[in-house]
Parts: structure tokens; sequence; C-alpha cells
């Protein structure tokens, strides 16, 4: 005797949706973690730069005030000019440091808080942005549920696969290339890193193009560092960020929490007469704050 068994296409397709659906909410929901510690951290760290305004406050006081100040320990006492009552106030300043040297202090304050808000601010919208994409992710997932769209479920539920990188896409590289590390962002684009003076000068005035992307550790010494661009694409920040944590990570600045690193492209780098290798000038440049990372995937033997 053969027992028959029965086969309901609607129970099948019923326990498929509900799989889909579980694997779709738990992807989500990890994304959706992350991107907020992520926001927290970023929070975390706007917090730590402090008011720029404040910083640059501070500054014009303790010029406005060489001549003048008092010193009572690790605090100096000036006049608030920018206070129409004119109060004297202290502003802490190490011993070590004159009056002159805080007030140059105060500024590089300034401009470090101010450059890492501007970019630590724009990252923030990003996450926030991408933070409403996932909730509204799981609303649509929760009505593809209801309304059995396993299809969409299924797209949720697995990663897009990643695309070929400009590495893999290019039919040469350049296995030639000496004194260098070779690394691949996330987004695919080819990151070089100079190992010496000389290898950052020949990293930076024989290999790079002119519309590539250089970055250096700002007021460190350190390698150069060059996202290669053959198809003269837009650099995606995530990339830039990436590419300047190496930056940081290969210099001076290792050892710090956070470290400035000026980018540019490279046909803003030149190299000063009768500079020593591994020195140049930049005739336009912008600066990001980054956490030194050496976090890429390494591509060279």
């Amino acid at each position: 005797m053969t027992l028959e068994t029965s086969h309901n296409p609607t129970d099948e397709r019923a326990a498929l949706v509900a799989d889909a659906a579980e694997k779709a909410r738990a992807r989500l929901k990890k994304i959706l973690v992350k991107k907020q510690k992520l926001r927290d951290n970023l929070r975390a760290d706007l917090q730590k730069h402090g008011d720029p305004e404040e910083w640059k406050r501070k500054g014009d006081l303790l010029l406005a005030n060489i001549s003048t100040a008092r010193r009572e320990g690790d605090k100096v006492l000036l006049i608030d000019h920018f206070d129409e009552n004119a109060p004297e106030i202290a502003i802490d300043v190490p011993g070590r440091l004159s009056v002159g040297e805080a007030a140059n202090e105060m500024f590089r304050r300034y401009a470090r808080a101010r450059n890492g808000r501007a970019v630590i601010d724009g990252r923030i919208r990003e996450t926030d942005k991408e933070l409403a994409e996932i909730e509204a992710l799981l609303s649509r997932t929760a009505r593809a549920e209801e309304e059995s769209d396993l299809e969409f479920l299924e797209s949720v539920a697995v990663a897009k696969r990643i695309a070929p990188t400009e590495v893999s896409k290019k039919k040469r590289r350049d296995p030639e290339i000496k004194g260098v590390r070779r690394y691949v962002s996330s987004d695919g684009f080819e990151v070089l890193v100079g190992r010496s003076a000389k290898d950052n000068d020949h990293l930076t005035f024989r290999i790079a193009r002119s519309m590539e992307t250089w970055l250096h550790a700002a007021d460190y010494p350190g390698s150069h560092v060059v996202i290669r661009n053959p198809n003269r694409k837009e650099i995606p920040q995530r990339t830039v960020v990436e590419a300047a944590q190496l930056a940081a990570f290969f210099s001076d600045a290792r050892g710090l929490d956070k470290a400035a690193v000026h980018f540019t492209l490279r046909k803003f780098v030149n190299k000063p007469r009768r500079g020593s290798p591994g020195a140049v000038s930049l005739a336009s440049f912008k600066t990001v704050l980054v956490r030194p990372e050496n976090s890429l995937r390494r591509v060279d033997l």
C-alpha cells in the first residue's frame, strides 16, 4: 500500500513568505542598530570638538590682552572686550604656554573644531537619511508580508552583490610600481600609500594623475596617499574617509583619537623649490577629521 501525501502550494508559499519576512526584518534591524550606534558616536565626537566660535573668541581675547594679561597658575586673567561691561575673566592656559602661544593653540582648536563639525554634521545628516530609509523598508516589509510579496521580501533579506571593483575592471594594473602599499576601498577604488619620503615624491609626482585625489595628514609627517581614478568618476565620501584614515594611520598622528587630513586633487599639489623629499605645498585643499585606522583590504603582495 502506498501512502499519498497532499501538497498544498498555498501553505508552502505562506511558509516561504514568513521565512523571508523574518530574515528581512533581522537584516534590517541589524543595519538599523549599526547606524544608530554610528550616529551616537558621531554626536559624541561633535561634543568633543567643542564650539568652534568659543575657541576663536578665546584666541581673539588672548591676542587683544597679550600685553596686559595676568597669569595665576594655569589661568590667564584678562579683560573680556566682547562684553559691554568689560569684566575680567579667566581662561585656562597651561603654564608651559605663553599668552601668544595659547592664542595660537585656541585658533588651532577653532580650525579643527570648525572643519570637524562640518564633516561630522554632514555624516550625521547622511546617517539620519539612511536610518529613515531603513525605517521605511521595515514598514514596507510588514506590508509585503501581509500581501505575500515574496519577491520583495527575498530582495531585502539577501544583501545585494557587491559590484565589481574599479581594480577588477582595469585591464592592466601597474605591477611595477614600487615603494607603495596597495589597498581597495569599500567602493572599489584603488588606494596607494607611499612608504618613504622618496616614495611619496614618486607616488605624487610620477604616478598620480592630475585629477586623482591626494591626501596627507595635516601638521604631521607621514605617507602621501592617492585614490586612483582612471575613469574620472566621482569619488564617494566613504572612500575619501577610508583613504584619510590610512593617511592618518601611516603618519605621526597614528596615536591620536582623531586626526585632521588634508585632501585635494593632485593638480593642486606642488613641489617647493629645493624642497626636501616628501615636502609639498597645496594650492587648495579640504580637511576631514578621521580616526587613524588601517582596515582596508590590502591587494599588493
